[in-house]
């Protein structure tokens, strides 16, 4: 808003210095040429300016502006529409109409400023383009609206007549397809492993190394690990293992988005842990695990159960409308009583390390994964650096 201003500035400076180049023409024709075609000039000049600002201030109370979105929702990287639409009602031409349109962080936008001219009563609408570019709860408003006069020099604010001010935007994170980190896995199952699994009747998805009780025939593409070679030289047929899910044996996650000032780093870093994130719980769906995740809002900490790909994209919602919080506690009290050492996810940066220190004061034995962008010191002796394409590695 301050580049917005400083160009409006400039526009006045530039159209005062062209009017005070004309009148001072129009003296040098009255001294050099001629007095009375001089005067003439400068009469001219002078009820030109008055009713030009006239124009200008007498259509301010008949203009309105109207924000509108052709999609309120997006994923990173989609371009969204924002289109202001001017009308007037009255007949008095509207000499220039200057629109500002602010975004939050998430949104970037090419063009400040848009101006349209309405000459009777109608409508003109002018499209905006805006790119998502991080993900989270993002706005788009009208910061200011202005009346200028046809010599550029005079601006009138425009008060009542804003509708629709400002829309909010839903940007969706991506999932990435990345393939299955066995180290990073291999810690993660036996980090929260604890001695209270069960067996369930819901079927896995892929092997879990854990033995199953029903079988079918083999299909071309099942993995040849799966053949109980036993059971099918009995049956004289190919039969294939179904392995059980694990129940109650999870892993616990949980989310640290720290209060920070949203800027480039900041919403950098916070959208790598966010896609991290659900590209490691994507692959725990595939292995057949499940796990518990606290996702922190508003009123303190959302508990969700991740078993399947519906659970993943309910979080990836929930990750689209993320707005900062500030935290009574840095960790979810709920965790204290499930006798797990859960999994933190953490956007905390070198500058800003507090929220990570305290979860760790707090549970000493956490699994904390930053992203590499943050620079976030060592801290812990179980410290996972997530890369910029999603590998992780142990600090």
């Amino acid at each position: 808003m301050k580049n917005a201003k400083k160009i409006s500035i400039q526009r006045t400076l530039k159209a005062l210095c062209a009017y005070a180049g004309c009148v001072g023409i129009a003296f040098l024709v009255m001294y050099l040429v001629n007095g009375t075609v001089g005067v003439l000039l400068i009469t001219a000049l002078s009820c030109a300016l008055v009713l030009s600002a006239a124009a200008a201030l007498s259509v301010v109370h008949f203009v309105r502006v109207e924000l509108s979105l052709d999609k309120q929702a997006l994923f990173k990287g989609e371009t969204l529409i924002c289109s202001a639409s001017m009308n007037k009602k009255i007949l008095i031409p509207a000499p220039m109409i200057e629109v500002y349109i602010e975004c939050t962080p998430q949104l970037s936008k090419e063009i400040q400023l848009c101006r349209a001219s309405l000459a009777g009563q109608e409508t003109n609408t002018v499209k905006i383009p805006v790119k998502a570019r991080y993900s989270g709860a993002a706005r788009v408003s009208i910061k200011e609206v202005l009346i200028t006069d046809y010599f550029g020099i005079f601006r009138f604010r425009l008060g009542n007549g804003i509708i629709n001010a400002e829309s909010n935007v839903s940007v969706y994170p991506n999932i990435p397809d990345v393939p299955v980190q066995t180290n990073f896995l291999k810690t993660a199952v036996l980090f929260s492993t604890d001695d209270d699994e069960e067996e369930t009747n819901e079927t896995a998805l892929s092997p879990t190394g854990q033995p199953g009780y029903d079988y079918r025939e083999y299909y071309p593409g099942d993995s040849i690990k799966r053949i109980n070679w036993k059971l099918s030289s009995k049956k004289d047929v190919y039969m294939i293992r179904l392995d059980e899910k694990l129940a109650g044996g999870g892993q616990v996650f949980f989310l640290d988005m720290p209060m920070t000032e949203e800027n480039e780093e900041t919403l950098s870093v916070r959208d790598r842990i966010m896609e991290g994130m659900l590209a490691v719980f994507t692959m725990l769906v595939r292995e057949g695990r499940e796990t518990v995740f606290f996702l922190p809002d508003k009123e303190g900490w959302h508990k969700m159960d991740v078993r399947n790909a519906a659970d993943i994209h309910t979080i990836q919602q929930q990750l689209a409308n993320f707005t900062q919080s500030r935290q009574k506690d840095v960790v979810p009290p709920e965790i204290f009583g499930m006798g797990k050492t859960p999994i933190c996810f953490t956007a905390a940066v070198a500058q800003s390390p507090q929220s990570a220190v305290s979860i760790v004061s707090q549970l000493p034995d956490v699994l904390l994964i930053c992203a590499s962008s943050s620079k976030l010191p060592h801290i812990t002796s179980e410290m996972w650096i997530l890369s910029q394409t999603f590998e992780l590695k142990k600090q």
